[in-house]
């Protein structure tokens, strides 16, 4: 679930969004300033498709709560498919069963430890706007702490290259303006464009780099060439700034699952809804049915046509899995026995003449107190990353620190993430390719008559690749099914 307008985006999900002056999320606080400077009109911070009233509040009823005689398979234990079963029960659905293909629960949130039992989340991490947003109020009214982000709190190193000049400064605003010209180009022919028409210095140069590194590809999880405008210009987010949670992302998880029955290591391989009821076969010969059906895996899994569906799905949904892509954010947390860097900054950012690769590190001694680097990576350097062994990718990750600290000790613990490689997600989070547009997440989340429904943050159109994106779509795929239930 990564840093846009407001998105996890999350998820592996989810990016950290830069907060900014007022409040905002990296994302809303972009839209913003590009609004005030005439290019596009200001983030709206209401939701729309996704708005749904109460979604903060567990067991708020928004119909009838008399007990429900059909029966609800959903598919996937993420936060997308706890948040549908959560509201399906607080509206009288007695008779619901989630899933999951994996050992645990939480899907693209996942919460792991290192070295004595130190959280860390592999996947989403923080909360991308918290004022509005129903995740701050599941944490706030489960008394779960939570601690601001501060993006305007880093260090620069430049390695290999000189710092750039003052007007370098401007380039991200050059930029935008020539790609919102040429909305259909991709963020790579405006990039290049700029670096032969402008006078740029080579120093300006890898800055500009970095800056599209951090800012742009690493929100968006995709390389430049397969983002244009036009394929980022969409969605909405909260105000209030961003927060992780220092105890892991998986205490949110932990209170969407109570009272849930989830089954796992159970694969669905195959939906037939053919008849009057549901059939649904997992990869192990089970068969459950049902009178409806929500599907929440990760578009990635939509994509490589795990799930067959039969009939087949209408053809504006398979338009849809077919249109939007999943992208990649990649982390290397590395542990140490000591700080060596600044302990009080949060973000560690690396300019080098190395096309982007470990620009962005961030440092969870802050949050934590403990010597923990969450080093980022996104994209086709991402992807290609989890060809290497884990101790290879450290090598490259403690190299890359060198570059900055000098000697620097090997650390004490490491995880390695691979999210591309994992078969229950092949990807972190949704995005829109160039060529695409938002209208396509919509596509996704639309049910396929009264029968099969979609939830999670690909089918988000104002939220996509965020864990309140996933939430909201759980809750709202609940409550068609309740509406159109007797």
């Amino acid at each position: 679930m990564g840093t846009k307008r407001a998105r996890s985006r999350g998820l592996p999900l989810e990016l950290p969004h830069r907060a900014s002056p007022g409040g905002l999320s990296r994302r809303a606080f972009f839209k913003g300033a590009l609004g005030v400077a005439g290019l596009v009109p200001a983030v709206s911070v209401a939701s729309r498709r996704d708005d749904v009233s109460g979604a903060g509040d567990r067991g708020v009823i928004t119909s009838g709560s008399g007990e429900r005689n059909q029966g609800v398979v959903i598919v996937g234990a993420g936060v997308a498919g706890l948040a549908a079963a959560g509201e399906l029960r607080a509206n009288g659905f007695a008779d619901v069963v989630v899933l999951e293909a994996r050992d645990r629960i939480g899907g693209r949130v996942w919460t792991d430890t290192i070295g004595d039992r130190f959280p860390i989340d592999l996947g989403a991490s923080w909360i991308q706007g918290i004022d509005g947003n129903p995740i701050s109020a599941i944490a706030r009214e489960n008394n779960i702490s939570t601690h601001r982000t501060d993006w305007g709190n880093g260090v620069f190193h430049y390695h290999g290259v000189g710092e750039p000049a003052r007007s370098a400064r401007r380039a991200m605003r050059d930029f935008w303006r020539l790609a919102e010209e040429n909305p259909e180009r991709s963020f790579q022919s405006v990039r290049e464009e700029m670096l032969t028409t402008m006078s740029f210095s080579e120093a300006d140069g890898h800055y500009l780099q970095y800056m599209l590194t951090t800012e742009v590809e690493n929100e968006y999880a995709a390389d430049l060439g397969h983002l244009s405008y036009r394929s980022v210009d969409g969605g909405s987010g909260f105000r209030g700034g961003d927060v992780v949670f220092p105890g892991g992302y998986r205490q949110i998880v932990d209170v969407l699952a109570s009272g849930v029955a989830v089954r796992r290591g159970q694969a669905v391989t195959e939906i037939d809804h053919s008849g009057s009821a549901i059939v649904v076969t997992t990869g192990g010969g089970a068969t459950f049915e049902a009178d409806r059906v929500i599907v929440t895996v990760p578009l990635g899994v939509l994509k490589e046509d795990f799930i067959a569906f039969r009939p087949s799905l209408p053809v504006r949904k398979r338009n849809a899995i077919a249109k939007l892509e999943m992208g990649v954010l990649n982390k290397a947390y590395l542990l140490f026995d000591d700080v060596f860097w600044d302990r009080e900054v949060e973000r560690l950012q690396y300019v080098s003449a190395d096309g982007g690769q470990w620009a962005e590190t961030i440092s969870l001694y802050p949050y934590m107190g403990q010597p923990i680097l969450a080093m980022l990576n996104s994209g086709t350097f991402g992807t290609r990353l989890e060809q290497l062994s884990d101790r290879e990718v450290v090598a490259r990750a403690v190299a890359a620190l060198s570059n900055m600290y000098g000697d620097v000790p090997p650390p004490r613990e490491a995880r390695v993430t691979r999210w591309r490689s994992d078969p229950w997600t092949h990807g972190s989070y949704s995005y829109v390719p160039a060529g695409s547009s938002f209208a396509e997440h919509a596509a996704l989340g639309d049910p396929v008559g009264d029968k099969l429904f979609f939830a999670g943050e690909a089918t988000s159109e104002d939220y996509p690749a965020t864990v309140h994106g996933a939430y909201l779509s759980g809750v709202r795929a609940a409550r068609q099914i309740a509406v159109s239930t007797p």
